[in-house]
């Protein structure tokens, strides 16, 4: 009898103490996380006990960034859905002219990848990835060519920047092309469709895309060209959609808000 009291009560103990909320301090704000279930859990950001917005989730990781260059620092939540291949949400908020929230990034299998000042005005911009084309024109999903979007702050909200800054190291088209040249000299047809389509998607991203395409055109054989270039109104259709359906925005209290497209 003891000994089932004990594993009862250390049970109740093991529960009660994976149920305690997890606690941040943001200025005048509480960020404030409670585990609900193993597939639950609910953040808030509270001021003067009065819950301001609340984001339903699996799994939350927080911290402060400067976004602005004036101070407090921005919120970044970021909540994990886990599974394979699935699924980020980043959240950022700021209290500069009251508080609000600065941007949504739907990132799904990849998300935000890396803040950083890229032109020395000391307000970072946001490196993030996209999965654009996974299981995109029968590749397989493991070798989907990984692409990257520059995000700048413009006083107002995050626009896409990329192309203004094309000699960077994460979006120069060098990466591809050399990948595209490897898996040629050694006959990889599934790598070289897929470094193909990084290289143009990645010239399209920049600004760069009549490059791309010419080089491809005068390197790559008839099946690889073909392939792609069957392709193009869909890699065109699948850029043009795709920060419009990971970039937002919400001004409501209940997140997440609906998904601005499907997939």
């Amino acid at each position: 009898m003891k000994r089932g009291v004990i594993v009862v009560a250390m049970l109740l103990g093991l529960a009660l103490a994976q149920s305690q909320p997890q606690i941040v301090r943001w200025g005048e704000y509480t960020v404030r996380i409670e585990s609900r279930s193993p597939t639950e859990s609910l953040l808030r950001i509270i001021r003067a006990d009065r819950t301001q917005v609340e984001i339903r989730g699996v799994r939350f990781e927080t911290q402060l960034v400067e976004l602005t260059g004036q101070e407090p620092r921005e919120l970044w939540i970021n909540e994990n859905s886990g599974g394979t291949n699935c699924c980020t949400t980043a959240y950022f908020f700021t209290q500069e002219r009251s508080f609000r929230n600065m941007l949504i990034y739907y990132g799904r299998s990849t998300g935000i990848l890396e803040l950083r000042d890229v032109n020395g005005d000391k307000i970072p911009e946001v490196i993030v990835g996209t999965d654009v084309f996974a299981d995109f024109g029968g590749l397989p999903r493991a070798v989907y060519p990984r692409l990257t979007y520059l995000l700048g702050w413009d006083g107002v909200r995050y626009v896409d920047v990329t192309a203004r800054y094309p000699t960077l190291g994460f979006s120069t088209l060098s990466f591809y092309r050399q990948s595209l040249e490897s898996a040629l000299k050694t006959g990889d047809g599934v790598g070289a469709r897929s470094a193909a389509l990084g290289y143009y998607a990645r010239g399209l991203i920049n600004g760069q895309a009549a490059e791309a395409r010419d080089w491809i055109s005068k390197n790559t054989p008839a099946e690889v060209r073909r392939w792609l270039f069957d392709l193009e109104g869909e890699v065109l259709r699948a850029l043009y959609a795709d920060l419009g359906c990971r970039l937002t925005v919400s001004y409501s209290k209940v997140l997440p808000p609906k998904p601005v497209c499907a997939n």
